[in-house]
């Protein structure tokens, strides 16, 4: 797919043009508004999975100071 030319000029048809400038606007914001709903689950993920690796490491630290104590 190619881009496509903005006019300088909205001219107000309806429905709108496909290179009207307030269509152009629009397509960018949702693009926009996906790509960041897209990287904070990512990044949500990654917590997550963080999480789950801390919680091993302190038990199986906890196991260590039990087969020492013992």
């Amino acid at each position: 797919m190619g881009k496509v030319k903005v006019k300088k000029k909205c001219c107000r048809s309806t429905p709108r043009c496909k290179s009207c400038p307030v269509v152009v606007l629009l397509k960018a914001r949702k693009k926009a508004e996906k790509k960041a709903a897209k990287k904070a689950a990512k990044q949500e993920l990654k917590g997550l999975d963080l999480g789950k690796k801390a919680r091993k490491k302190d038990r199986k630290n906890r196991k260590d100071d039990d087969r020492k104590a013992a």
